[in-house]
């Protein structure tokens, strides 16, 4: 028996632009409930607007957080536990590309925060929630800029040469290591951990990034997916059955693929999850 589509509850971060609103209207035309994670209240509110005006049927429920604070996501888990006993999908979809180099409250990197730390504190504060559905998954947005990262563990969060490109990609790497080693940690319960690159979206990433980025995102959007179609594999993650008992992979149109070699070292992925529970407080 599996739970019906209408009773399903799913949280999406970064949901206000880009794939995330694409990843909500996709799943709220599935007629499953949608928990819009956004950061901007006015952007969160329009994106629902949005996507009422399509389907007005469509179950939204906006809930504010910057997730570079580790503070807000600790508040954002204990008001949708509150909630939501029971948690069907988790979507870690916010991230960013920074500009110039930029430190959040509580001292980290903001890729580094925003990217890596908000998903690794929010998934781990929600375990209980997707342990509680018939079949909890967890879904990672990561992206192939993951082979150009590294994780440096003297000064990870902290870098002493900073670059907008290594920030991002080393985020993006360690999505993938914490998918990983979240997979193994949770190989016999309900629940699968899968991450996904999206492909190059045309979207307002980079936005708020530096020149050159922000620029090139520009000019290379007639090249790039839209929206929709970056959404896929994220939504086919999150309702296909043919997903349903595969964990710990790397996913790209739709499909298993494999991600960089240094992605695949256990032990590099298990001390990065001590640093991170370390950092988050968690």
């Amino acid at each position: 028996m599996t739970t019906p589509t209408d009773q399903r509850i799913i949280v999406i971060t970064g949901a206000s632009s880009g794939i995330g609103k694409a990843t909500a209207e996709a799943l709220a035309n599935e007629k499953a409930q949608i928990i819009m994670v956004c950061r901007n209240e006015q952007k969160g509110q329009q994106a629902i607007a949005d996507i009422q005006q399509k389907n007005p049927e469509a179950k939204l429920h906006l809930y504010l957080a910057d997730l570079s604070s580790m503070q807000q996501v600790r508040q954002l888990a204990d008001k949708l536990k509150r909630n939501f006993p029971v948690i069907d999908v988790l979507i870690n979809n916010a991230g960013l590309i920074p500009g110039i180099q930029q430190t959040t409250v509580d001292g980290w990197e903001l890729a580094w925060a925003t990217n890596h730390l908000a998903p690794f504190l929010l998934t781990n504060l929600l375990m209980d929630q997707l342990i509680a559905s018939e079949q909890g998954r967890i879904i990672n947005v990561t992206s192939e800029a993951h082979r150009l990262g590294q994780i440096d563990f003297d000064h990870a969060g902290r870098p002493q040469k900073y670059s907008a490109i290594t920030a991002y990609a080393d985020s993006k790497l360690a999505n993938i290591h914490f998918t990983y080693e979240l997979a193994r940690r949770t190989e016999f319960t309900n629940v699968t951990v899968n991450c996904l690159h999206p492909g190059v979206v045309a979207s307002s990433f980079g936005e708020n990034s530096n020149f050159f980025i922000r620029n090139f995102f520009r000019f290379s959007r007639f090249f790039m997916k839209t929206p929709a179609k970056g959404a896929q594999t994220t939504v086919y993650l999150a309702t296909s059955p043919y997903v349903k008992m595969i964990s710990g992979k790397y996913f790209k149109d739709q499909k298993p693929a494999r991600s960089s070699a240094d992605s695949n070292n256990s032990h590099i992925a298990r001390r990065l999850w001590d640093i991170s529970a370390e950092q988050t407080g968690f």
